[in-house]
């Protein structure tokens, strides 16, 4: 009798979905949090296990105590650990926040949409702004990570023809340096002067972008074009297929799904979103094994 009575009064909570809109919206954040949602052993075990059993259990993917508990958790995850945390995970939280707000305070799907798009311009320009005010658009910025970087290793070399060995040899370099426990440490990579114009235009070149997304987003009722989707698309493709970043890429896209009202245009986002998985492959492994065959 108690078991159904828990059973009862859990399920008064659930909010059965008006749209498949709504439920694409609330599904796809479910599965982002299964898959990279928590910060801590703690939070991803207890995401993964509660998220998990929403989307398992339909009539659970929308249940306001549920999208409580998840907010509640991260809040507190998040809180112990904000000074290290990554950019995405505390996208997350900001996210689940007006998820669980639309359910509680019974709003329409505008809401999501303006939050969604709101999200997107502020978290783009706040980028801009850090970026700008650490340097980001002065020469040299980028330059030493892609020559050290074991994530930019095959694109340096099939750019600049720089030997794989002194790139290699770049990455050691950089290890011992940073382990000596001494001020002023600093060793010579090796470069060219290609490399150094190349990143220099690189990083200006996708701070614009980043710019124009920002703008387009924040003021978006003075477009009525859809340029903004197309520049978000653009950058996210652009940009991870480079920058690897999975987590923080698919939340961009999840969001831009979100604000989107053209069946068109909705439909572009999921094949992007779709595409963006793929920068997980190892891509330099495989060039480098084909280019060595």
């Amino acid at each position: 009798m108690k078991l159904k009575n828990l059973s009862f009064s859990v399920d008064s909570f659930n909010y059965v979905f008006a749209s498949r809109y709504e439920e694409i919206i609330f599904k796809l954040s479910l599965m982002l949090l299964v898959l990279d949602g928590g910060t801590g052993w703690n939070a991803h075990i207890a995401l993964r296990i509660l998220c998990t059993l929403m989307l398992v259990f339909d009539r659970y993917a929308g249940n306001k105590l549920f999208w409580g508990l998840i907010v509640s958790t991260l809040l507190f995850s998040n809180s112990l650990q904000w000074y290290n945390i990554d950019n995405h995970k505390a996208l997350f939280m900001y996210w689940t926040f007006v998820l669980c707000s639309y359910l509680w305070l019974e709003k329409k799907e505008k809401f999501i949409r303006i939050n969604a798009q709101l999200l997107v311009g502020l978290v783009m320009g706040f980028a801009v702004f850090q970026k700008i005010i650490n340097g980001f658009a002065e020469p040299g910025f980028l330059h030493g990570r892609f020559l050290f970087d074991g994530r930019f290793v095959m694109i340096t070399h099939f750019l600049t023809g720089i030997p794989m060995e002194d790139i290699v040899m770049n990455k050691t370099h950089m290890s011992i340096v940073s382990m000596l426990p001494l001020d002023g440490a600093y060793t010579q990579l090796t470069s060219n002067a290609f490399m150094k114009i190349f990143t220099y235009y690189f990083q200006v070149f996708g701070l614009f972008v980043e710019s124009i997304v920002a703008m387009l987003f924040l003021f978006a009722n003075k477009f009525k074009s859809h340029y903004k989707d197309y520049a978000l698309i653009a950058f996210c493709l652009g940009t991870y297929f480079i920058f690897p970043v999975i987590g923080f890429s698919s939340i961009l896209l999840l969001l831009g799904i979100a604000q989107v009202k053209s069946q068109e245009i909705f439909r572009y986002y999921i094949g992007a979103f779709i595409l963006i998985q793929f920068i997980q492959v190892p891509w330099q492994e495989i060039f480098f094994y084909f280019e060595n065959m």
